[in-house]
């Protein structure tokens, strides 16, 4: 238990935060006491200045010989009062509100002392006024414990110097009664005071710590809410994506067996279309005829050759890792986007040694080239700027690895968005352009071939993607180590599209 002394001596300095109360919730408290106590000192000062006036009645009754100084010290204390009361109107006020609140009852209090010092009556009916003062502004104000001791102390103060002359001239039993009496119930009313103020301070901390933990709780509630709430949009995004997955590699197998079905009409048409040319040689001289044979021709080779290279990518047995030209999979993937690129008007330009070599799957890094080619000519297409379509594919050797860069001058990459852009089902494209998974997988695929896939960008005039792979082994002991070499003799080539 705390000691009544511990509590006063802790009162007697500033107030600190109590234990179990965060600091939101102490500024809080204090900001709720403050506004209570400022709205109770206007409501106190009225009151007291009223009533410090009405009361001058009493004065014709107990004391008609002092009526003229009672009633002068009774106006005298009402001014102080609505000097009070228009000091809270103040930013001084307001700073030292705390103050105020000590003052206000001290002033009726003064006011009842003098009219004791006066007449010379310590058995005065007007001590009850004191209790007054101390119970009706203690309850009102939420005093702290020190501003209660120093109230009740202050009045008991002044009611013993006022009755300090009659105390020296001598007093009558009766009068002494009544001095005694008086001292017992102010004394009484201090000490309610004094601990009732303790107690509100105590519940009103148990209160703000109630409130506290219901905030806290509310604040983790809604924090998992939100939580959940944003799982659960997630996973109903991730179902749709997979749906889309799903019907894209339906999409696919499906793909492979039309694939093989067109190569039989293919075959037929070439071998009918030889026939044809063969029946024709020497026995038509109309070149209009011819050429078209020919173009028929160029074109049945055109569709044979898409078929291959689409065959040659969904294939399976293509999925060895071995070495290969890192020219072959860059040729394949322009081929396979040859049409888009020229729909989109793109000017690609390759600029890579016909003879460099890495190690890896053909397909996959076709599957990567294609991704990211196919992702710029979007991105271009999007861009509001009026700029031609560029996109541009050079490599550089570092140590034994060749990067290589795919590089187009879109729209770029918003910063921020440039570290998510390799998580599983993130997209900023519309609904049904693209499930989230390209870049994915693109990832997956480089770092299974020991390599890195990196993204650069200034976010608003271009796009640059870095592929890291390893060269093969019989070219990495010819390259000069720690440092990078542009490839300025391999071939240039702009394909127009």
């Amino acid at each position: 238990m705390i000691s009544l002394s511990s509590i006063l001596r802790q009162s007697m300095v500033s107030p600190s935060r109590p234990g179990g109360l965060s600091e939101f919730s102490w500024k809080l408290m204090q900001a709720e006491d403050r506004r209570f106590t400022l709205q109770n000192l206007k409501l106190i000062a009225v009151l007291a200045a009223g009533m410090i006036s009405f009361f001058a009645v009493l004065d014709h009754f107990a004391y008609p010989k002092f009526v003229a100084l009672l009633t002068a010290l009774r106006w005298s204390c009402a001014s102080i009062t609505m000097v009070i009361l228009t000091l809270l109107t103040t930013r001084l006020g307001k700073k030292h509100f705390r103050l105020l609140t000590v003052l206000l009852p001290i002033i009726p209090a003064f006011c009842i002392a003098c009219t004791i010092f006066v007449t010379e009556d310590p058995d005065s009916g007007y001590y009850a006024g004191l209790s007054l003062c101390i119970a009706a502004t203690g309850f009102l104000f939420h005093w702290s414990y020190r501003e209660a001791f120093i109230v009740a102390g202050s009045v008991l103060v002044l009611y013993l110097v006022a009755c300090a002359p009659s105390i020296r001239g001598g007093l009558t039993p009766s009068t002494m009664a009544g001095l005694f009496s008086n001292l017992i119930f102010l004394t009484a009313t201090g000490v309610v005071v004094l601990m009732g103020s303790i107690s509100h301070h105590r519940v009103r901390v148990q209160e703000f710590i109630g409130r506290e933990r219901l905030r806290e709780k509310k604040t983790a509630f809604r924090v998992k809410a939100d939580g959940l709430n944003r799982t659960l949009n997630e996973l109903r995004e991730t179902e749709t994506q997979l749906i889309q997955s799903g019907k894209m590699s339906s999409l696919g197998q499906l793909s492979a067996g039309v694939i093989h079905e067109i190569g039989n009409p293919l075959n037929h048409s070439n071998q009918a279309l030889y026939l044809i040319r063969k029946r024709l040689t020497g026995r038509i001289d109309d070149e209009t005829t011819l050429e078209a044979v020919e173009d028929i021709q160029s074109s049945l080779d055109r569709m044979k050759e898409i078929v291959k290279e689409l065959r040659e990518f969904s294939h399976k047995q293509g999925e060895a890792l071995g070495e290969l030209s890192l020219r072959e999979p860059i040729d394949l993937a322009v081929r396979m986007l040859r049409s888009e690129l020229a729909k989109t008007k793109t000017e690609l330009t390759v600029r890579i040694d016909n003879d460099l070599t890495v190690h890896g799957v053909k397909n996959q890094i076709v599957q990567v080239l294609i991704n990211l080619m196919h992702n710029a000519v979007q991105a271009m297409g999007k861009d509001k700027r009026e700029v031609p379509n560029r996109i541009l594919i050079e490599g550089i050797t570092e140590d034994d690895r060749i990067v290589l860069s795919v590089r187009d001058n879109g729209p770029g990459i918003p910063f921020p968005l440039q570290a998510q852009i390799f998580e599983p089902f993130f997209t900023t494209k519309e609904a049904g352009e693209g499930t989230g998974l390209g870049l994915s997988i693109c990832m997956r695929i480089i770092e299974a071939h020991r390599g890195q896939l990196l993204v650069e960008s200034d976010g608003q005039t271009y796009t640059r993607f870095l592929i890291s792979l390893p060269l093969a082994s019989s070219q990495a002991h010819s390259l000069l180590p720690h440092h990078l070499v542009p490839l300025t003799t391999h071939r240039h080539e702009t394909i127009p599209c």
